[in-house]
């Protein structure tokens, strides 16, 4: 069993959030004997939440991995869902408004909260808590059976991270980085959407920016200070992958692209300093 703290209260400035593609991603590269000290030292506070934890913990080898980072002495701390209640002052109608924002692309979830949770007076609503364990119980996406015989909750943990992504963003004004690690491009939909609904739900606040760390990122961070080399990413790197990159053109302009590159591409690209993985 993991010995990770869950953790009640945030006061550190520089966060992260760690799903479980990237989890993965990462025991692959140190494994490899690949140093990723230079990917996890900024953060004061590293966070799973816990339905993320839960699909972790459907791999031995991924749940030792993470309690050696913890031992290392990593700030990676469990965060329960319950808990988002007291990240926001106890503002559960706001809360509620943020899990419906971060569910917005998921119709079935949306469908569920809006016909089991939702009251035309927000007062006579049930306990956050009670509803938030509710929903992941009866979660309304069909999943497939594991081996260990859980059943797959399908976008659980996405919107988990989702919505602890926008309370932090909402409620941490203090914060100076926001970075969610995750190789799920649902996660980057979902978070992109719920921002722009509650930007005209949450009018009098401004949000803390979210920046992401793709696998592409990580390695791109890699071969940038001298860690991998090309062949390293040829090994990890699953070739023809979709990507969000900005890049500087000639006339000092900035464009956003989204495309499929291949290994070959991606080298050259990330050989450019003026290129930047977004996701």
């Amino acid at each position: 069993m993991i010995r990770i703290e869950e953790i009640k209260q945030i006061d550190e400035k520089c966060i992260a959030l760690l799903d479980t593609s990237s989890i993965a991603f990462m025991q692959q590269l140190q494994a490899d004997g690949i140093e990723l000290d230079s990917v996890l030292k900024d953060y004061g506070l590293i966070l799973v939440p816990k339905w993320v934890l839960t699909e972790v913990e459907d791999s031995a080898s991924r749940l030792e991995f993470v309690q050696t980072l913890i031992d290392i002495g990593y700030p990676i701390y469990c965060v329960e869902e319950e808990s988002y209640s007291a990240l926001t002052e106890y503002e559960e109608g706001n809360l509620y408004q943020i899990v419906l924002a971060s569910t917005a692309l998921l119709g079935r979830v949306r469908a569920y909260l809006r016909r089991f949770v939702e009251c035309t007076d927000p007062l006579d609503m049930e306990s956050y808590s009670k509803w938030i364990k509710k929903l992941y119980d009866e979660w309304p996406i069909p999943g497939a059976v594991l081996s260990n015989g859980r059943e797959k909750k399908k976008n659980a943990g996405e919107i988990s991270i989702t919505i602890l992504t926008e309370v932090l963003s909402w409620y941490y004004p203090e914060t100076e980085v926001l970075t969610v690690y995750s190789q799920d491009r649902d996660t980057y939909e979902f978070q992109r959407k719920a921002e722009m609904i509650l930007k005209d739900i949450f009018t009098s606040r401004i949000p803390v920016p979210v920046s992401y760390k793709s696998n592409d990122a990580i390695l791109c961070q890699l071969f940038r200070e001298g860690t991998i080399d090309a062949d390293d990413i040829t090994k990890h790197r699953k070739d023809e992958c979709r990507i969000t990159y900005s890049k500087e053109r000639v006339d000092h302009s900035i464009v956003l692209v989204t495309q499929v590159v291949d290994n070959d591409s991606f080298i050259k690209l990330i050989q450019d300093s003026s290129a930047h993985i977004v996701f």
